[in-house]
């Protein structure tokens, strides 16, 4: 048998990462309207595949050049290389999915999967497309509750989607889920859109309401109230500098597929063409808070 001879990883330097997140595949299902991977700036082109030995062998040498304990599989859609994914999560400490829930919610006794929906289902099927909203509930009411996996959901808030935040929680309080976890859109540098709010005190109004479903609903709503308040206008600034020079983000490896096959580090996992000024990476902060406090995010 003629031995095969697998690519090595793009060398990206000497640097320690504590987290990785990995773009298994450029391809989805879905056409999210606020979705930064595929961005005209981003690395997303979904004839650009890297295959399953290739994928494995780099995830693996790159996990000890740059010593990475936990990583965030992601497309595109990741269930579209399921298989891929259950075959990579046991190579890090701490694995995690994201996933829009549509090919089912995958058994990963330990691990975390965040199935995102994006409000009540109008809103989040206008965003997600129709029919969407229903296809999750379903995959989350099938899938064993006590199989191990912990399973939330994410709701990217958006300045369109944003009135249903109070009315989502509401209907989602009773499904068989481990929580509920939201966090904001984060636009481009030139983002004129009606997803973005042009001025961050316009936006305090809804990270308030975000507090208070937080506080009416403590064990449910998976949000730390110390980090949305870190994103109020007054201080988000102080966690995210003008350009990201202070984001805690930048400690990570975002590996997305680039061209050939290869992967390719963004300038943020957020992508190339992000506004640091108008963040709205909810991670961003959580990490900020906990590391001024000492603690983890785990705790």
């Amino acid at each position: 048998m003629e031995l095969v001879q697998l690519r090595e990883p793009t060398d990206f330097g000497d640097v320690e990462y504590h987290g990785a997140l990995v773009n298994v595949t450029n391809v989805c299902n879905l056409s999210c309207t606020h979705c930064f991977v595929f961005r005209a700036d981003n690395p997303n082109k979904p004839k650009d595949k890297m295959d399953d030995a290739t994928m494995l062998h780099q995830l693996e040498a790159l996990r000890d050049r740059h010593h990475i304990r936990s990583m965030l599989f992601m497309g595109g859609e990741p269930m579209i290389r399921k298989d891929l994914v259950l075959q990579a999560m046991p190579l890090f400490e701490r694995s995690s999915i994201v996933t829009n829930g549509t090919y089912g919610i995958p058994s990963v006794p330990g691990h975390l999967v965040t199935v995102s929906l994006d409000g009540p289902e109008e809103l989040s099927d206008a965003i997600r497309g129709q029919g969407v909203f229903q296809k999750v509930k379903k995959a989350v009411f099938e899938r064993d509750p006590n199989d191990g996996t912990t399973v939330m959901l994410q709701m990217t808030v958006t300045k369109q989607n944003a009135p249903g935040i109070e009315e989502f929680v509401e209907t989602v309080k009773d499904w068989p889920i481990s929580g509920v976890a939201f966090t904001f859109y984060v636009p481009t540098q030139d983002d004129q859109s009606n997803l973005a709010w042009q001025d961050l005190r316009e936006r305090d109004e809804v990270v308030n309401r975000v507090i208070a479903v937080k506080r009416a609903y403590p064990k449910l709503v998976k949000s730390n109230i110390g980090a949305l308040e870190l994103m109020l206008s007054e201080n988000c600034l102080e966690v995210t500098g003008e350009r990201g020079e202070t984001c805690g983000l930048r400690r990570m490896l975002p590996l997305y597929m680039g061209e050939g096959g290869n992967f390719e580090r963004t300038f943020c996992c957020y992508g190339n063409d992000v506004d640091c000024t108008r963040c709205g990476a909810y991670g961003v902060f959580n990490g900020y808070w906990h590391r001024k406090h000492g603690t983890t995010e785990e705790d």
